[in-house]
């Protein structure tokens, strides 16, 4: 029988009943996707730039999709700008600014503490910070109330409505226990596609429910030592095809079709994958490439740390430089001048506080 969409629903607990999953749909999806994941952890590994430095573009580019998915107005350019200068007043960009933010909190507080439920409302709570969203609600506190998720038109048609309120700490509760520690056989990457199911299923908070799930997929990831680093983002590929997602997860609800989610789960872990390797593969190049170019021009071994700057700050001003340095700031713009110069950096022109961009690394990061 059809589920009423408009009727609070009634979530099973986990780990699901073994009838659940049929192996045969997606068992091929996760032999890719495994070896996939392994082969970009080992690209990092060998990257020639260390990974701490182009981390946190990866993260913005992330914090950008999975905030556009939720109707987020926003663009590359303008979040790596708003990292020079801050808008204090673009509510897009502070919800993209609070997601980078929520992601590196989480993946400081995992590198010594496992999940807790106060965790996982921390991360709401940064997330939803600055008033970006009219929420009905405390913020980083489960919802006191019913919640609905609609058709994004005109009607706003009812399509799920999660579990009644009182039911969510005890379905929370029995999420974290999976997630701890779970008593089924599963491979990690079908685990996490069940997590963030299962978490969007209930819903736990009044708004903001499919940010936190998307950015509990790599942290649960780290935590079960699949990644070295929290810097799997599969955001952008569900974007892509955020439709098939909504309908899909809905499919688990109305169905019990968890096997179609998981299968389409793991080939955006693929396909996000074969993305971000050949993305490390070009940094690499233009690192080797724009390094030893700099190294002509400005014969000082204080280039490699800008440099290496420019990968955690595509977009960069001087002041930037002399946050992350000890150089003075004549010295700062006597380098930036000469990578201007040599066609590495570009700079709006400013007669003062000028701002430095890195189009070549910043087209990698767009395509």
């Amino acid at each position: 029988m059809k589920m009423d969409a408009s009727v609070p629903f009634v979530a099973a607990t986990l780990p699901l009943n073994k009838g659940c999953l049929n192996y045969d749909i997606f068992i091929d999806d996760l032999i890719d996707a495994s070896s996939k994941l392994e082969v970009y952890r080992e690209k990092i590994r060998d990257s020639k730039l260390d990974s701490s430095w182009f981390m946190p573009t990866l993260q913005q580019k992330e914090a950008l999709a999975s905030s556009m998915m939720e109707g987020t107005q926003a663009t590359l350019d303008g979040v790596l700008i708003n990292q020079v200068t801050p808008n204090e007043k673009d509510k897009n960009l502070i919800e993209v600014a609070n997601y980078f933010e929520a992601t590196e909190m989480g993946y400081r507080y995992l590198s010594r503490n496992q999940f807790t439920l106060d965790f996982i409302k921390e991360i709401h709570k940064t997330l939803m910070k600055g008033n970006v969203r009219k929420t009905i609600g405390e913020i980083g506190e489960f919802r006191t109330k019913q919640n609905y998720i609609g058709k994004m038109d005109e009607d706003h048609a009812i399509t799920f409505t999660p579990p009644i309120f009182g039911e969510v700490p005890q379905l929370m509760e029995n999420l974290l226990d999976y997630i701890v520690d779970p008593k089924d056989s599963l491979r990690p990457l079908v685990r996490a596609a069940i997590i963030h199911a299962q978490f969007l299923t209930i819903h736990p908070f009044m708004d903001g429910n499919g940010r936190v799930g998307r950015i509990l997929i790599p942290l649960y990831l780290y935590c079960c030592q699949q990644i070295d680093l929290p810097c799997f983002f599969i955001s952008e590929a569900l974007e892509k095809d955020k439709f098939r997602y909504y309908k899909l997860l809905n499919d688990i609800r109305t169905d019990g079709r968890w096997s179609e989610w998981i299968q389409f789960f793991l080939k955006n872990v693929t396909s996000q994958c074969d993305k971000y390797i050949k993305m490390i593969t070009r940094i690499n190049q233009l690192y080797d490439q724009d390094l030893s170019r700099a190294c002509e021009v400005i014969h000082s071994g204080n280039i490699v740390d800008i440099i290496n700057l420019l990968y955690k700050y595509p977009v960069v001003s001087s002041s930037i430089i002399s946050k992350c340095t000890d150089l003075p700031s004549a010295t700062i713009n006597r380098y930036l001048n000469s990578l201007v110069e040599c066609g590495i950096l570009y700079t709006d022109g400013k007669p003062r506080k000028r701002t430095y961009f890195y189009y070549d690394l910043i087209s990698i990061i767009r395509d």
